[in-house]
């Protein structure tokens, strides 16, 4: 018995060895404390280092004047004094209704095809700050990691299960006008938001971005993109918020079909997945608001009406490697 038991001890190390070995740890934290809950970045494909080639942020942000409407005498709000989950609540209004459930999430009926935008509380509100209807701004809970895929680059993947309806991450970026965008060298980074009100704006997440920027898309898309306002009403300016659209694993996530209509003319979809749709051949696409996404096991973005367009590069080709938009 000793011996069975010391060969099995002796097993196990050597096992957890190689996965050391397979798997090195680059960065404890990608977001250097930024986010309520650490990001890993893990290497067991080849010598790649962390990406270091841009700045996390953890909120969209603007480097040039852009006149977002940030006048807190303009805000619309409540004056609740419960938890924000009647129908009489101001900002669920704006909402159509209260959608997050006790546990700020997503209900089951919450429609996935053209979802509403959401109107969550603010600072001019009259409620406290951990009322139902504050969720995206309270930022980062779910605990994912950055790790080297063997085709796809960089990828994200959750090292928790997560819920149908939960908040994952958001889209974040620079803030730029529709013409900035078109100046700039490389367009794999940008999201269009197309919100038919006003000039139109992008978030470019190449220089500066966070975690979402690094989804990948997944032809069985988990992750399902809203538009949702916390700190300000500009309706040109709407938070992208990634929330789950179905069950996660521990180890997926993804982000939808439609980001093929674009990607599909420079490379093929490498996901893996026996009902792949795109591993080969070209088609036409945009990305759209209200899209489907996905966390590795992998990711997604499906269509509805506002549109959050992933811009088609024209400078230059895409390889594989910037694929990952995944968003990556």
């Amino acid at each position: 018995v000793w011996t069975a038991l010391n060969t099995n001890k002796k097993l196990t190390e050597a096992r957890r060895g190689r996965e050391r070995q397979g798997e090195r740890l680059l960065c404890r934290d990608i977001s250097r404390g930024y986010e309520a809950v650490p990001i890993t970045c893990v290497n067991g494909v080849d010598s790649e280092p962390c990406p270091d080639n841009f700045k996390y942020v953890p909120d969209s942000c603007v480097t040039s004047p852009l006149n977002i409407d940030n006048d807190i005498t303009r805000l619309q709000h409540c004056s609740c004094a419960d938890d924000c989950s009647s129908s009489s609540c101001m900002c669920a209004q704006l909402s159509l209704r209260c959608w997050y459930d006790s546990d700020g999430r997503l209900p089951l009926d919450f429609c996935q095809f053209e979802p509403p935008v959401l109107f969550e509380c603010n600072h001019a509100c009259s409620c406290w700050r951990s009322c139902r209807n504050r969720v995206v701004q309270n930022g980062l809970r779910v605990r994912l990691q950055l790790f080297r895929t063997e085709k796809m680059g960089w990828g994200v993947r959750a090292l928790q299960d997560v819920p149908q309806g939960a908040f994952v991450c958001e889209y974040v970026g620079e803030i730029i006008r529709d013409t900035e965008a078109d100046k700039r060298e490389s367009d794999s980074f940008l999201f269009t938001l197309d919100n038919k009100v006003g000039d139109t704006h992008c978030i470019d997440a190449k220089s500066f971005g966070n975690i979402g920027r690094f989804l990948n898309h997944l032809c069985e898309p988990n992750l399902l993109a809203v538009r949702v306002f916390t700190t300000h009403q500009d309706l040109r300016f709407p938070r992208i918020a990634f929330f789950s659209s179905r069950p996660i694993r521990a180890g997926e996530i993804d982000y939808g079909e439609n980001y093929w209509r674009v990607k599909s003319k420079y490379f093929s979809c490498q996901c893996g997945s026996v009902k792949c749709r795109y591993s080969a051949g070209p088609a036409e696409y945009s990305i759209l608001i209200g899209c489907r996404l996905s966390l590795s096991e992998n990711g997604h973005l499906k269509s509805s009406s506002s549109h959050i367009s992933l811009r088609r590069p024209k400078h230059q080709p895409l390889t594989g490697k910037s694929e990952n938009l995944e968003h990556r």
